[in-house]
């Protein structure tokens, strides 16, 4: 081929692929101008359900679902309306209206959503697990432990049966109970508190039933999911003084953190934290610290004495915590001005000075 051939044959391929990046740059462009006037017609339709005279309203209001509402529409429409009951769901403030909400969703989206489910494309198996935990739908548990029993083991679903066992927890369903081993083996501390924080009733009466039994990081968890939930009730705070006891030090540190934010215990306990905090050397600076703690919460006045030794402790964590606890007390300040002045060790002298000065500060500036 001649040069003359050679160069119109590279002409051409050049302006065939320039063409080519036109036309995929124009396609590109079109449909990101389409989705931009799909969300805005979305968002108008939102707009327009959360106006007090739109269908909607009037079945959150009377309970009636009229024909407006029924009507199935288009995919727009289901869009809008999925995200106006979801973005109602945020502000409303009565169980009645939320409860319609709940119905309708279940009637409206329950066929799509169970097919959602089991679509390839993991955005849309995600979205969905997510708008069934909002909209409570309890009618979607069957389909939940179908996709949860086809999972495959490997790692890389983890995120999918987090969801969908999270899932199944938020529509109180014992069977997520049956998976709290995988779950304490898979899933990290944070999706663990997640998972057992929905959790009520029967079957958190289970959980602390069956304490003993469960994973080790499940048990941890649970102690931290009742402070968290503020769950104050006997059998609570016989778990919390159980566990200060444990064999396992990190289950002692988040029960005297659970225990602290009880903000009591019994006499029995006491006499055991008062023995601990009498043997606090044999201990490591994180559990001290939460000796310190759980004695500013408590405010019994044996624990005064041991507040005052701690604040001479080696970890500075632990000083700042003693002086904390002990300004809680009665005379807890005029304790902690004493040592300030008389206290033979330097590192409590400054405790003590720093706590005077930052209750200083804050008297000023409150």
């Amino acid at each position: 081929m001649s040069d003359a051939g050679m160069a119109r044959l590279l002409a051409t391929a050049a302006a065939v692929l320039i063409l080519l990046i036109a036309l995929i740059l124009f396609y590109l462009v079109e449909r990101k101008l389409l989705r931009a006037r799909y969300r805005q017609e979305v968002a108008q339709a939102v707009e327009w359900f959360a106006l007090p005279d739109s269908p909607l309203s009037d079945y959150l209001g009377s309970g009636e679902r009229t024909r407006r509402l029924q009507a199935s529409g288009d995919g727009l429409r289901r869009e809008a309306l999925e995200e106006a009951l979801l973005k109602r769901l945020t502000v409303s403030a009565s169980q009645t209206e939320r409860e319609r909400i709940y119905a309708f969703a279940a009637d409206y989206f329950g066929e799509e959503y169970e097919g959602l489910l089991n679509k390839r494309r993991w955005s849309d198996r995600m979205n969905v697990l997510l708008h069934i935990e909002k909209f409570k739908m309890s009618g979607a548990k069957d389909s939940l432990l179908r996709r949860l029993e086809r999972l495959p083991e490997s790692p890389k679903h983890d995120d999918e049966r987090f969801l969908l066992i999270r899932t199944l927890a938020s529509l109180h369903a014992e069977e997520a109970l049956d998976y709290l081993e995988v779950a304490s083996r898979r899933f990290s501390e944070l999706q663990l508190l997640q998972m057992l924080r929905p959790l009520d009733g029967e079957m958190l009466e289970r959980l602390l039933r069956d304490f003993d039994r469960l994973p080790i990081r499940i048990r941890r968890c649970l102690l931290d999911t009742l402070r968290i939930g503020n769950v104050r009730t006997t059998e609570v705070l016989a778990l919390f003084e159980r566990c200060i006891r444990s064999e396992d030090r990190e289950t002692r540190i988040r029960a005297f953190k659970a225990l602290a934010n009880f903000g009591y215990m019994t006499e029995e306990a006491a006499d055991w934290l008062e023995s601990s905090m009498a043997r606090s050397a044999e201990f490591e600076w994180p559990e001290r610290l939460m000796h310190a703690r759980l004695a500013g919460a408590v405010r019994e006045e044996r624990f005064a004495p041991h507040l005052e030794r701690l604040m001479a402790d080696p970890s500075y964590e632990v000083r700042r915590e003693a002086a904390s606890a002990l300004a809680q007390y009665r005379g807890g300040m005029d304790r902690i001005a004493g040592i300030a002045k008389e206290h033979p060790d330097r590192f409590a002298r400054d405790m003590a000075v720093e706590t005077l000065e930052r209750r200083a500060y804050e008297r000023n500036v409150g």
